[in-house]
């Protein structure tokens, strides 16, 4: 059999690693220049921002094998983080589960899983047909074809977009929602210590303050700073002008940091314009005849999730 696979984020990934340890050829399309979705990282100069995952959880076992055999290989750590929550005027302990990050940055995880796949960066897929197989069509008007099944793991707009009309789960697709999240991302000259390594906050803007600087493997010569949008606010100011999303969100951190964040060295701003789950199907996946749809989303969202889910689409082939 050969698969083909749509995006090489997590589940993507996940889908094929799968698929290959039972013999099965999978070969990922991915519109960007890289892979990982959003467990990715952003560089500027001498700065390096995790800009999308900030860390994530571990609740099933098999995903902790997958996370200890990593971690055995360098490239996952635990976070152990001085993590605070500031609600209704007071601070407390942001507590849960061990969190673990990508080392040294985040998407150093997924570009490790994507080792010896077949994957094709730089390709949007327009749409999938059936005819003598599986083909996909790209945007610039190219298709390949001969494949065996196909496996979305877009986001469920951008899914809902290639999928044939005939496809049985396209309304629970359609159904789906996903919240919006700017991501501000703040290079200083030096590390700063407001005595807390993360900041979860209530009734603002913003809702995340993350010094990135603080996860381990990081440069310590400089401060990173990474603020994420709240996701009502965020859902609401989607189109908004983005100079005026990043003055917003530069007055709210800047109060809770106490320093004037305007005139930081390196200010930049990245929208994520499918981030959290809003509506979930809350399943693994979603099969038809020889298509199954996959994603975080379908999971409610989250590292985990996505891996579930891939792995789950890949187990619809077997």
């Amino acid at each position: 059999m050969k698969i083909a696979i749509l995006g090489c984020g997590v589940t993507g990934l996940s889908a094929a690693r799968e698929l290959a340890q039972h013999g099965i050829e999978a070969v990922l399309f991915d519109k960007s220049r890289g892979v990982g979705g959003r467990m990715s990282t952003r560089y500027a100069d001498a700065w390096e921002f995790d800009h999308g995952a900030q860390y994530f959880t571990v609740q099933d076992s098999d995903f902790q094998t997958e996370i200890d055999v990593a971690m055995a290989d360098g490239v996952v750590s635990q976070w152990n983080a001085k993590a605070l929550y500031l609600k209704t005027g007071a601070l407390s302990a942001d507590t849960g589960r061990p969190r673990y990050v990508g080392q040294p940055r985040m998407n150093s995880l997924p570009k490790y899983w994507a080792k010896n796949l077949d994957i094709h960066l730089g390709c949007r897929v327009a749409s999938v047909t059936q005819e003598k197989g599986w083909t996909l069509i790209f945007e610039d008007g190219t298709t390949q074809s001969g494949f065996d099944g196909v496996i979305s793991t877009l986001p469920p707009a951008q899914a809902e977009q290639v999928l044939p009309d005939n496809f049985a789960k396209r309304r629970a697709v359609k159904s789906a929602q996903m919240h919006v999240c700017f991501c501000l991302m703040i290079g200083l000259s030096v590390p700063i210590d407001p005595g807390w390594d993360t900041l979860r906050v209530k009734n603002l803007p913003i809702d995340w303050i993350a010094m990135n600087n603080a996860k381990p493997g990081r440069s310590k010569a400089v401060g990173t700073i990474v603020v994420h949008s709240e996701a009502t606010w965020s859902d609401e100011n989607a189109d908004t002008d983005r100079e005026e999303v990043q003055a917003v969100m530069l007055k709210s951190a800047s109060a809770l940091l106490g320093l004037p964040l305007e005139n930081a060295p390196h200010i930049a701003l990245h929208r994520w314009l499918y981030a959290s789950s809003k509506t979930s199907p809350d399943i693994p996946c979603l099969r038809g005849s020889g298509l199954v749809v996959a994603g975080d989303w379908c999971l409610g969202g989250r590292v985990q999730g996505a891996w579930l889910s891939g792995r789950a689409a890949a187990q619809a082939f077997l």
